[in-house]
């Protein structure tokens, strides 16, 4: 039986930042396509913190909506995100192992991610999540409780970001038949929280993770047009 990784050990592991040359030239590419397939414009820049420990958490209608947080907030970003993802295109499938993403099995015990996470996020790091779990058409769905349960378990400000394409990012096809650009908008929004249940030490139970996902999601909606809300926060006039 071999030796129980300690919180020390997953400090060296997950040091943070990681791969940044790898990340870098990513990055690069992704401002250059974006300057040239894309009508992208970013708003609320002025609510970027100037360092972490954050988690930041976003919607994810499309799988290109990563790009949102990369592109919008030039941070040395982890995320953590599906390791399967069985519906993304092969480019899409790629990118998360090029990046050096913190892979999760979705509907499995993610200890392994928890702890990496926190060792990220105990380095002042800023780690990227989307609640939902998985993409889908708008609007907003359910989140799934991992997003919840690490923004109490682990008591770091968090950062709303959504981002929406009129175009649903069908970026060739808008140029073949619209001839201009696809129109994407990225909108940061005020950091909130840290959120806590009041017990120092406590594990959140059921209540609290949900009580948590639906302020998250109201902070995502609010940055997205209407129709993209769904339940949440349907009428902000």
């Amino acid at each position: 039986m071999g030796r129980q990784e300690t919180k020390s050990d997953y400090l060296v592991k997950y040091r943070y930042p990681r791969n940044q040359f790898r990340r870098g030239l990513l990055r690069g590419g992704i401002a250059f396509l974006a300057r040239i397939l894309v009508d992208y414009k970013i708003s609320g820049t002025q609510n970027l913190p100037k360092k972490g420990p954050l988690l930041i958490v976003g919607n994810h209608f499309h799988f290109l909506d990563t790009i949102g947080p990369i592109h919008s907030t030039k941070y040395p970003l982890e995320f953590i995100g599906d390791a399967e993802m069985p519906n993304a295109p092969m480019s899409m499938k790629i990118f998360p192992r090029i990046w050096g993403a913190l892979r999760i099995m979705q509907g499995t015990p993610n200890l392994e991610a928890m702890r990496a996470a926190e060792a990220v996020l105990e380095q002042d790091g800023i780690l990227g999540i989307f609640p939902e779990g998985h993409v889908h058409k708008p609007p907003l769905g359910t989140p799934l409780p991992g997003a919840a349960f690490m923004a109490l378990r682990l008591g770091v400000p968090i950062l709303p970001i959504g981002t929406y394409s009129e175009d649903a990012w069908n970026l060739f096809g808008t140029i073949r038949e619209k001839g201009r650009r696809a129109r994407v908008v990225t909108q940061i929004g005020e950091p909130f929280g840290p959120l806590d249940i009041g017990e120092p030490g406590k594990l959140p139970g059921r209540v609290e993770v949900k009580a948590a996902g639906q302020m998250i999601m109201e902070k995502i909606a609010a940055l997205l047009p209407v129709s993209a809300r769904g339940p949440y926060l349907k009428d902000l006039s």
